[in-house]
């Protein structure tokens, strides 16, 4: 019994330092990945142009750019990184790959090192470029509260609200995303269906998916609209995913 309980012990020990090994490497890559990106302060951001014939007022609203991302540089790191997400005063900060498959960012970082907790990535299927009207970006739900453990937060109203929006960076485009839709899904629906034979049947899916939405929002998507669907894992049913949706609005 001693000899068994002192297996448990170690095998329970190495269990814990491997995690906490994972979480530290991911933390000093993503560390090392803020040179690559810059939030501009409120007093940076520029303000809306007025033509000559008008007095430029007291107070001018900042104009919304996102973060400025150098993608030339994270490209030197990996070819494959294809964009950058950001929520303002949240953890998800960070850069997206795609791959050939949704398999091989599970569990690597951008630097290609294995790593349990993965990367943000982009559904190999999607078009890098927005092209597509819906846009899927997937992450792990990690217990240290990072990479896609927040958007499971949206379940809540008062989350919501004070994180309506985001931004989607690509190296053509900077994409506000206004979200729209957050709820759980089992993995064998159509929540990240990408091909629509019709309008009407694109409509359809999105009034489905803002229906079902655990928070209320005054965004209404359109037929005309790319949609960015940001998907993690969830436990409230079998093979369950959480999902928080938005129409990406071009900056």
């Amino acid at each position: 019994m001693i000899v068994f309980l002192a297996c448990v012990m170690a095998f329970s020990g190495f269990q814990i330092y491997r995690e906490l090994k994972t979480q530290i490497e991911s933390a000093n890559v993503h560390a090392e990945l803020e040179e690559f990106v810059h939030i501009p302060d409120v007093d940076e951001k520029e303000t809306k142009p007025i033509s000559p014939d008008e007095t430029e007022p007291e107070d001018t609203e900042p104009v919304q750019v996102g973060p400025i991302i150098d993608f030339a540089g994270l490209k030197e790191i990996n070819e494959e990184c294809v964009a950058w997400i950001y929520i303002e005063d949240t953890p998800i900060n960070y850069p997206v790959m795609q791959g050939k498959d949704n398999d091989y960012y599970l569990n690597h970082l951008i630097n290609k090192k294995w790593n349990g907790g993965g990367s943000i990535f982009m559904d190999y299927r999607a078009s890098a470029d927005i092209s597509g009207r819906h846009n899927i970006l997937y992450g792990h739900r990690l217990k240290n509260g990072k990479m896609f453990h927040g958007i499971t937060k949206y379940k809540r109203q008062s989350y919501y609200e004070a994180h309506p929006t985001g931004y989607l960076v690509t190296p053509e485009q900077t994409y506000l995303i206004e979200f729209f839709a957050a709820y759980v899904v089992s993995a064998e629906e159509d929540a990240w269906r990408l091909e629509f034979t019709s309008d009407e049947e694109y409509g359809a899916w999105l009034k489905k998916a803002k229906d079902r939405s655990s928070f209320k929002s005054s965004v209404s998507p359109e037929v005309t609209d790319k949609v960015l669907t940001m998907s993690t894992c969830t436990y409230e049913i079998d093979d369950a995913r959480f999902v928080l949706q938005g129409v990406l609005r071009p900056v």
